[in-house]
């Protein structure tokens, strides 16, 4: 009695366990028995995600027959079919001699359908695992427009559902041309987007070094007048911004002014005198303010100092013609020897609580 008592609590706990157990197995078994065969001919490979390999309509026996096969359904224009025909090629002889065109073509499905960043990421393995590929120089180039794609605006997926542009995958695109081609037809082409996307982000520090790289490595492209004159308008930019150090406005003077020595027959000749001069103003405004702020606080010689710096910066501007006035007017105040500025005459230390600079609308617009 005393056996029994003591064996019994512990079948029952261990009937039960097996019970519970048995569910689940029925469970699994009744899901595997209508889960498994709809998906069986799902495989996973990285960069294309889950591909349903299902159906020998899309499946031949040798590599040169699935090469046809695919070739086949691409003319048709079923490009879905025709992917999934090259992908199959890939997985099943990724050793043949076709291997180059099918991994070529997995990215001209994709970019066929809309789907441009799985096609980025194809044609970025084509050039990496297949250097002398007779679709090599095609690769880099659609590379390139699927990066202008993305630059003008098109959205980026995930899942299918549209996000916002990233200007940083923009960036990752063009950094990949440029590293499979570093002297290729569309080198340069992609420092400049680069700089244009990172103008978008508004940083320009890193849009001026894309851009001084064209200078630097490709002085004589077709791009180098433009990138010029874009370290131009990119510290313009720069100065615009309240925040910004407006030293900036002076260095877009001193690019515009390169440009206009560097190219003189460029079509942006009048765009950069422009800028120049509008730049000058901004400047000379912020001078003004100065000057005004040192007239105000009878501190004349300060001021006089500042209204003479506008004149040897802007004399013909109407900030100009107003210092030059002030200054005849000053000049008995601070006595007749008073020194005209110079490079070299130095101004006041500090100013107590002085006037902001004032900005104006930012200048003619980029390509």
């Amino acid at each position: 009695m005393y056996v029994f008592l003591t064996i019994y609590p512990i079948s029952l706990m261990y009937l039960r366990y097996m019970h519970s157990h048995l569910k689940a197995l029925a469970a699994f078994a009744i899901l595997a028995s209508v889960v498994v065969p709809c998906h069986a001919g799902l495989v996973w490979s990285p960069g294309e995600g889950w591909v349903d390999e299902s159906g020998d309509a899309l499946h031949a026996s040798s590599a040169k027959d699935q090469l046809e096969l695919a070739r086949s359904l691409e003319q048709k224009e079923q490009y879905q079919d025709s992917l999934k025909a090259y992908q199959s090629l890939l997985r099943r002889w990724p050793l043949s001699i076709y291997a180059s065109e099918a991994q070529f073509k997995i990215g001209l499905m994709n970019q066929k359908i809309g789907e441009f960043m799985r096609a980025y990421k194809a044609y970025d393995t084509l050039v990496s695992k297949h250097p002398s590929s007779q679709f090599f120089d095609l690769a880099v180039e659609n590379m390139y427009a699927i990066g202008n794609l993305y630059l003008s605006g098109e959205p980026q997926r995930l899942w299918k559902i549209p996000l916002l542009p990233s200007q940083d995958k923009t960036v990752e695109i063009f950094e990949a041309v440029i590293k499979a081609a570093p002297y290729g037809n569309y080198a340069a082409p992609a420092y400049f987007q680069i700089g244009q996307a990172r103008e978008k982000q508004h940083k320009w520090t890193e849009a001026i070094k894309s851009y001084t790289t064209i200078l630097d490595k490709y002085p004589n492209n077709d791009m180098a007048a433009d990138a010029q004159y874009q370290i131009g308008y990119a510290w313009l930019s720069a100065a615009s911004e309240p925040d910004y150090d407006q030293s900036a406005a002076q260095k877009a003077i001193e690019s515009f002014q390169d440009f206009l020595t560097r190219y003189p027959n460029s079509p942006k000749i009048a765009a950069a005198h422009d800028n120049i001069v509008k730049l000058q103003n901004r400047i000379s405004q912020g001078t003004m303010n100065v000057a005004k702020f040192y007239d105000e606080q009878k501190n004349y010689k300060a001021a006089f100092i500042y209204y003479n710096e506008i004149v040897r910066t802007s004399p013909d501007s109407p900030n100009g013609k107003i210092a030059k006035e002030r200054i005849d007017e000053l000049r008995p105040l601070v006595g007749e020897s008073a020194p005209v500025k110079t490079e070299t005459t130095a101004k006041p230390t500090s100013i107590t609580n002085p006037p902001a600079a004032t900005q104006t609308a930012s200048a003619a617009g980029s390509l």
